[in-house]
């Protein structure tokens, strides 16, 4: 991934450290960092508000610095974080109560981000939820100067509409500018609701491949649905996913795989790819994720899993 200025190299998956330090004690999320690490992993994914549910925001940044530093690591992970979600008041998350973006919030967490990590430069950066209180030419204007001064490598956003993305981009210029978006994705289709912006749908893929940015997934494996066959997120509970999902199913069990793996196989196999960012609160759940590396799903399984239940998918009523 990379912009004119500055590239990077990662592995396929990232792993998502959200719940490390909070669900995940340490002991675990040491032991999963070094499987990740022995298997080749080098791309990391926080925030400086993870954490804050519990207790103190940053905890997974402190819990991912203290990890680097232990194992001599450092210099060779790749670790995306992210500002704008930050609670300024202790105890209380809420919405109301978020950083956002504005220029001076920005420049302070990004240093404190930096602290926390360890590292000399924040890899990959995130304006993390779109901020529409703070003019977009501020935090554009933020950002940038972050990445002109070497602080941050990559710029990128997360849960923001893509015209929004486009604007941001349009006001950066010849700056450094927002390569990366990082949105929510599966092979499940939501039937998104009006106003929704953080979902990664074919539109955002096809701007995505025109304008070279790259595309990350959160939560690719809607927090388990697809290995325990529980029931489905109110917005995913429609006839085009049980179709998608007996499709799945049938090519894991032709595959001699997981449907976690085929699922995130598939997104590896997209044009342009997705990088998944997968979660894993023990070795054994990453071990199982890692498996979906080694799997090929070549174009005519592809192409089974992407019309599965396509004729069939709703479309979101007008509010």
């Amino acid at each position: 991934m990379g912009d004119h200025r500055v590239s990077l190299t990662t592995s396929e998956l990232c792993l998502g450290t959200m719940y490390f330090g909070y669900r995940t004690d340490e002991r675990t999320a040491f032991a999963v960092l070094d499987r990740f690490h022995d298997a080749g992993g080098t791309f990391l994914d926080t925030a400086n508000n993870y954490g804050q549910w519990h207790g103190e925001a940053g905890e997974s940044e402190r819990v991912l610095g203290r990890w680097m530093r232990s194992r001599g690591t450092t210099d060779s992970m790749v670790v995306a974080t992210k500002v704008g979600a930050r609670t300024l008041r202790a105890g209380d998350p809420s919405p109301e109560h978020w950083q956002g973006l504005g220029a001076e919030q920005i420049h302070k967490d990004a240093e404190t981000s930096r602290r926390q990590l360890g590292k000399d430069r924040i890899d990959l950066y995130y304006a993390h939820v779109d901020d529409r209180d703070t003019p977009l030419a501020e935090t554009v204007d933020a950002m940038a100067q972050l990445a002109e001064s070497g602080t941050v490598a990559l710029l990128g956003c997360s849960n923001t509409a893509l015209w929004r993305v486009e604007q941001a981009r349009r006001l950066a210029g010849s700056r450094p500018a927002y390569t990366c978006l990082q949105q929510q994705y599966s092979y499940l289709l939501p039937q998104a609701g009006p106003g929704q912006t953080n979902l990664l749908t074919p539109e955002t893929v096809d701007y995505a491949a025109t304008e070279g940015l790259h595309l990350l997934a959160y939560s690719p494996l809607l927090q388990g649905i697809y290995g325990r066959g529980g029931r489905l997120w109110p917005d995913y509970a429609h006839a085009t996913n049980q179709a998608r999902l007996a499709v799945l199913r049938e090519v894991a069990l032709e595959l001699g795989a997981t449907a976690n793996q085929v699922v995130l196989a598939w997104m590896l196999a997209s044009r342009p790819m997705i990088t998944p960012i997968v979660g894993a609160s023990s070795v054994a759940q990453l071990d199982e994720l890692l498996g979906a590396t080694e799997l090929v799903v070549d174009e005519t399984t592809r192409a089974r899993l992407d019309e599965a239940g396509r004729s069939d998918y709703p479309v979101a009523e007008p509010a």
